[in-house]
């Protein structure tokens, strides 16, 4: 277990890192869409394009990990988020293009390059509680986003808020470089290996595929939730954008305690009956989330948002370290981008539907509800599945 401890700790504070730069964005939508001159529900068009060049980083990172190795991958990817959130600044739509590109990419290397660390490292019977406390990192990410971003917003601006994240993202990469940790290259993916390669990995292995096909699913809804939760709580439901930031905070914070108790759960049972009881829990908690209302209760309000966060946000190290059960040796890097795409295609879809749904419905809280269906379905197609085995 000692031998975990420092590759755990690098690797959790990359995803915290990384995920902050990521979200940052959603959080200061509501202040930053008037300078640009869209409306806020735009940001789902600059989250999509975060997860476009994730999904295109991650399938790189494979090959990046067989020549550099996977910590040289982590310290690339805070500095590109960090390079991302400097462009920003520049509030015109060619620099908030280029800022999408740089923190996306930045992102899609994050999984991959720890994952190969982490299944060197992690001992058998603790892989997906050893990957959920890494995932911890998504949700940390997003209660640093939701309780620090606003307040240093009122206090020095947004570009300024920026800059500060993007000083902890290159301060991290230091760090990491003083560490020193062992670096394993992979094995069998190089270089010279096609840049679709790790996709036709995915398709070729049926129980890679369904786990890839989930991910993408829930993905939607965890989408959902990071991208247009402070709007929804800001313009629809007429919170502050401190008190929406603390709300959003209170999610991600369940998502944290969500992805260590789920990552137990299933080390003890399995992982994909656990990830179909957190596709029904997703879709009762997004539907209860839908029916919020400004004439209730702060602490109810805080108790649906922390369900829905537990949930939505809580699924990633099971099927994580599922994928590096599922790898052959040496490629957990390159299965991980592999199935990341996928994820991430749910991502970039889910931003602009969300929106388009949020017009056409007219308001937040009936998209939400639209949009936890389909995880719902799939979680009890995942049980319903389960129960239908044979006895072996």
């Amino acid at each position: 277990m000692k031998g975990v401890v420092l590759p755990l700790t690098i690797t959790l504070a990359v995803q915290a890192l990384t995920s902050m730069a990521m979200i940052a964005p959603a959080v200061m939508a509501p202040v930053v869409a008037p300078e640009l001159g869209v409306s806020p529900q735009g940001i789902g068009w600059f989250v999509a394009l975060e997860y476009l060049f994730g999904m295109l980083s991650g399938l790189v990172c494979g090959a990046l990990i067989g020549r550099f190795g996977p910590v040289r991958a982590c310290q690339i990817s805070v500095c590109l988020a960090a390079a991302g959130l400097v462009a920003g600044a520049g509030a015109v739509l060619p620099a908030v293009f280029a800022a999408a590109a740089l923190i996306g990419s930045g992102y899609g290397l994050v999984n991959p390059a720890s994952s190969h660390i982490l299944a060197r490292s992690a001992p058998p019977g603790m892989m997906s509680l050893i990957f959920s406390i890494k995932q911890t990192g998504v949700p940390l990410g997003g209660a640093l986003a939701g309780a620090l971003v606003p307040p240093l917003i009122l206090y020095l601006g947004w570009r300024w808020s920026a800059a500060v994240v993007a000083l902890l993202c290159l301060s991290l990469a230091l760090l990491i470089q003083l560490a020193r940790i062992a670096e394993h290259r992979g094995a069998g993916i190089g270089a010279s290996v096609s840049f679709w390669a790790p996709l036709g990995m995915v398709f070729a292995n049926p129980p890679v595929l369904e786990l890839a096909i989930v991910s993408m699913i829930f993905g939607s809804a965890q989408l959902a939730l990071i991208a247009y939760f402070v709007s929804y709580l800001n313009l629809e439901l007429g919170y502050s954008l401190v008190v929406a930031g603390l709300i959003y905070s209170c999610a991600h914070a369940a998502g944290i305690v969500g992805r260590i108790f789920w990552g137990a759960v299933a080390d003890r049972f399995s992982p994909r009956p656990t990830l179909g009881l957190l596709g029904v829990l997703m879709a009762l908690s997004g539907a209860a989330a839908a029916g919020l209302s400004a004439d209730w209760p702060l602490p109810l309000v805080i108790l649906v948002s922390a369900l829905f966060g537990a949930s939505a946000v809580g699924w990633n190290g099971v099927y994580l370290a599922e994928a590096a059960r599922l790898a052959p040796a040496g490629q957990v890097g390159a299965i991980t981008g592999g199935i990341q795409f996928m994820t991430f295609l749910g991502a970039l879809a889910t931003p602009p539907l969300f929106g388009f749904v949020v017009g056409l419905a007219g308001g937040y809280g009936k998209a939400y509800l639209v949009f936890c269906l389909l995880p719902g379905l799939t979680g009890a197609y995942l049980l319903a599945r389960l129960r239908r085995r044979p006895p072996v």
